[in-house]
């Protein structure tokens, strides 16, 4: 599943993200996205391996500042 604008990713333990938007930095794909029924906000990565696609939350502080900054303005 490719992250897109407004939709839900689901990750593996079963957390449910809303995508509010998304950036390309350095050449991958950013999303900020809110957790379901939180006020809570990520930063994640799509990471394409092996013809797989998979995504993760970002947790490189300096990184997630830098994103936060594009993916709010």
């Amino acid at each position: 599943m490719e992250i897109a604008r407004d939709t839900i990713i689901t990750l593996e333990n079963k957390d449910r993200y809303i995508v509010n938007n998304i950036t390309y930095y350095g050449g991958v794909k950013y999303a900020l996205a809110q957790k379901e029924n939180t006020t809570d906000n990520v930063v994640m990565e799509e990471i394409l391996e092996n013809g797989e696609l998979y995504i993760k939350k970002v947790t490189d502080s300096e990184l997630i500042e830098i994103l936060m900054r594009i993916l709010e303005g």
